[in-house]
């Protein structure tokens, strides 16, 4: 099975559950949303490399690995526009669902490796939680190259990464890892300035890059 048919089979059986599995299968809709807005303020409203770079309300960021909107819905009450790509196509038609009340969003089922948008067309790119479950080098690098793309000079590209070696790749949850060396050798061959590192316990690190 690959990925994308892992996540489309995923979404299906438990999407809530398989984008935040903290509170265990039986999640409610309740706590889904209160994670999604407590990694939305955590992750992006007080940082303050993104604060002190851009201001919000004039700015375009990405969500790689959507998912069903968990904090892109949260991120469309704050940005002048966001823009959501996953894949697997049952995320995105549950997050159309969840992003109908706003106007401001765009959203793209894609093969988990490119984005599909202009050159030079957002100001952040921005993934949680979803680089650590690829399991190939080669989807995480593609990634990279296509944040990189996709951004204004001088945009910001924030993502965690796996630290940790797994070593059965066979779990819904296992992804390749990457060690500091191998970040920064991939973030400058991608053409990033690597801005910082911040390690999560033994397991991620997040990364800021900016181009």
């Amino acid at each position: 099975m690959n990925q994308k048919q892992l996540w489309e089979q995923l979404a299906h059986k438990n999407s809530r559950y398989y984008i935040n599995s903290d509170k265990g299968k039986g999640i409610t809709e309740e706590e889904f949303l209160k994670s999604g807005w407590d990694d939305f303020m955590a992750h992006v409203w007080k940082d303050n490399t993104l604060t002190g770079s851009f201001r919000f309300k004039d700015s375009v960021i990405v969500d790689i690995g959507c998912g069903t909107g968990r904090i892109l819905r949260f991120m469309a009450d704050y940005f002048k526009k966001v823009i959501g790509v996953d894949i697997s196509s049952e995320m995105i038609k549950q997050a159309k669902e969840r992003m109908q009340t706003c106007s401001n969003y765009e959203l793209y089922e894609t093969d988990g490796e490119t984005i599909p948008l202009s050159g030079d067309s957002v100001d952040i790119v921005f993934s949680y939680l979803v680089f650590q479950h690829m399991k190939t080098r080669e989807m995480v690098e593609k990634n990279f190259f296509e944040a990189y793309r996709v951004l204004k000079k001088d945009g910001v590209f924030k993502v965690r990464l796996r630290t940790d070696e797994i070593q059965n790749m066979e779990n819904w949850w296992a992804g390749v890892n990457y060690t500091e060396p191998q970040i920064k050798e991939l973030s400058i061959r991608c053409g990033f300035t690597v801005i910082k590192l911040e390690y999560v316990k033994d397991y991620g690190v997040w990364v800021w890059l900016r181009k």
